[in-house]
């Protein structure tokens, strides 16, 4: 076997939206090992795949301590994206290998899809989609987007673009973070910062923008969903496990809330009774899917694994910024 470092490139596609993240990770002479499976690894064949690898590329697939126990070589996990719940990061600080992330990269693209979904809830426009194919021809009533009560659950990078994307429409947004400091760091004149009971009392739509970590597992719990305004609509671009599914499919399927649009779950890719449902949008989790925002999570992936084996300190430290882990 080679003394070269390896590196697997763990994450499905990579290096189609722009050649420099590839290129970057050849230059630099190591050995490079691709997703054999062309898909999302699951977690038997991640545990076979970084036994040998000093560095792995990563996206969603998880990183178990049990994985992660027989790569004894690797150094550094360079995920492509934000989200860090796939990672068992208190066994990286253990062992010593460096965890990195593109916090801003994948940032306007999620705020993106999250005004787009606001609008297609409002406007009934997957539920007119699919009377037009079955020859009904509903002209269903909606909301304009300026007409309606937008709560904000988490005003970090996410929450903060969707505020600045709803700018134009003049809608009343309510605001609410668990973290005091972000409201201090930026000041959004439009935003009405409540706590979190009346936010879900009185908005039309409740979006989600938190990190899944311990304390937010199953946050939107079947009591905080009772609180919503009835007919509610509901959006979770963030991360499924921070909903309780089996609640609100319960309160979807007895039109308790107005709709959902899902882009995360418990499970991916996703089968359950919320398929069956007209009024909830579901997508593949393709918040971060835009072909700008995914080339710079992938460069900035391949420049801190980069940074990372020649001994140099990471541009984002995902061990450093442990409140994804408490």
């Amino acid at each position: 076997m080679s003394n070269r470092p390896r590196i697997l490139l763990a994450t499905w596609p990579f290096g189609t939206t722009g050649s420099r993240p590839l290129d970057l990770l050849r230059e630099t002479g190591w050995e490079l090992i691709a997703n054999p499976h062309s898909r999302r690894l699951k977690p038997v064949e991640v545990a076979e795949l970084i036994g040998d690898v000093d560095a792995v590329i990563a996206g969603t697939e998880p990183y178990t301590a049990e994985a992660l126990a027989g790569a004894q070589r690797l150094r550094v996990i360079a995920r492509v994206g934000i989200g860090l719940d796939s990672v068992d990061l208190d066994y990286c600080r253990q062992r010593g290998v460096a965890v990195t992330y593109t916090p801003d990269a994948p940032s306007q693209a999620v705020a993106e899809l999250t005004v787009g979904n606001m609008i297609a809830l409002l406007r009934h426009v997957h539920e007119s989609d699919t009377s037009v194919r079955e020859g009904v021809w509903n002209r269903l009533m909606g909301l304009l987007v300026g007409e309606a009560t937008i709560g904000i659950l988490g005003m970090g990078r996410i929450g903060g673009r969707v505020v600045d994307l709803l700018a134009p429409f003049g809608a009343r947004i309510l605001a609410c973070d668990t973290d005091p400091e972000v409201r201090r760091r930026r000041q959004w004149p439009a935003v009405e910062w409540v706590d979190e009971a009346r936010l879900l009392k009185e908005s039309d739509v409740v979006s989600l923008h938190i990190p899944l970590n311990r304390a937010n597992r199953g946050y939107l719990s079947a009591e905080r969903l009772e609180q919503m305004k009835p007919g509610a609509l509901l959006i979770n671009t963030s991360r499924g496990p921070v909903v309780d599914e089996a609640a609100l499919t319960r309160a979807l399927t007895t039109r308790r809330l107005g709709g959902a649009a899902l882009d995360v779950f418990e499970n991916e890719p996703y089968e359950g009774p919320l398929a069956r449902l007209d009024h909830v949008i579901l997508t593949a989790h393709i918040g971060a899917s835009a072909r700008g925002s995914r080339y710079l999570m992938e460069l900035g992936a391949a420049e801190d694994c980069v940074r990372v084996l020649n001994g140099e300190p990471p541009a984002h430290d995902a061990l450093a910024d442990m409140e994804w882990a408490e």
